[in-house]
């Protein structure tokens, strides 16, 4: 999931859910934390102006030159409040938030120390989870069917740079192999399929081919850094099995933002 992509998931989420509120409160009286003197009125302002920003340097310089995740952005926040609230706005069960707050309050006074206690009980999965489970995927919860998806596909240019030079399996082009396969979805095709009757999102998920993914986010217009930054994943960690090699590259791209490109 990319930090922009967390961004519009948690545009509905409720700004001040009452654990984080305790929280605030009994951090400013324990003097590790005070709301005093920023410039955010809740800590669901804190993550979207501080997500809005994420692809730049922002406040804090960040390096221009990496493309980071939503994952790596939650692990390296360092305002306790802040970590609390995406669990608990996102849905994480309550009685892991609780033991979250009461982990972090008895931690070391330093701000890493409370949000480390935090992720130790509320890691990345557990929001990511929540995430995905949420109704509020700001507009991409209407499931697009496979015909959609392949009339999507057909208006895509057929090159694409980087995409282009990663491994067609045979096709003249990744384009090809995504008509072929979209068009005899219908049924158990090539690869025996024993479900099809499933939405585009489904078959994203499904898919087996990480150069395949490649191609369509660049086609639709996702910005060459995070192609980038996906291939070489891909290539790095993807040790050449291909679900590997597809589950890091939709670690990258995710659907939520390939339909926002696709579908607009």
């Amino acid at each position: 999931m990319t930090p922009q992509a967390l961004r519009r998931k948690i545009k509905a989420f409720e700004a001040t859910p009452p654990i984080t509120r305790s929280f605030e409160r009994a951090l400013t009286k324990q003097g590790t934390w005070s709301p005093e003197g920023v410039w955010y009125r809740s800590q669901k302002e804190h993550w979207r102006g501080w997500l809005s920003e994420y692809d730049g340097p922002g406040a804090y310089g960040r390096k221009t030159s990496v493309v980071r995740s939503a994952e790596f952005a939650y692990n390296h926040v360092v305002c306790p409040p802040m970590v609390l609230w995406l669990g608990e706005a996102s849905g994480v069960k309550t009685s892991l938030i609780m033991q979250a707050k009461k982990s972090a309050l008895g931690a070391s006074r330093k701000l890493q120390g409370k949000c480390a206690a935090i992720r130790r009980i509320v890691p990345w999965s557990k929001i990511e989870e929540s995430l995905l489970n949420s109704a509020t995927t700001d507009g991409l919860t209407h499931p697009y069917s496979i015909k959609e998806l392949l009339r999507a596909v057909r208006r895509l240019p057929a090159t694409a740079p980087q995409s282009d030079k990663l491994s067609m399996g045979g096709y003249e082009t990744h384009q090809d192999h995504w008509i072929g396969w979209l068009k005899e979805y219908d049924g158990p095709g090539y690869y025996g399929r024993s479900g099809w009757n499933v939405d585009a999102r489904t078959v994203y998920q499904r898919l087996a081919n990480g150069r395949m993914i490649l191609w369509l986010s660049e086609a639709a217009g996702e910005d060459p850094k995070r192609i980038k930054a996906a291939v070489t994943a891909m290539k790095r960690h993807g040790n050449g099995r291909k679900q590997a090699e597809a589950k890091v590259v939709r670690s990258h791209l995710p659907w939520e933002q390939v339909a926002t490109r696709l579908f607009k």
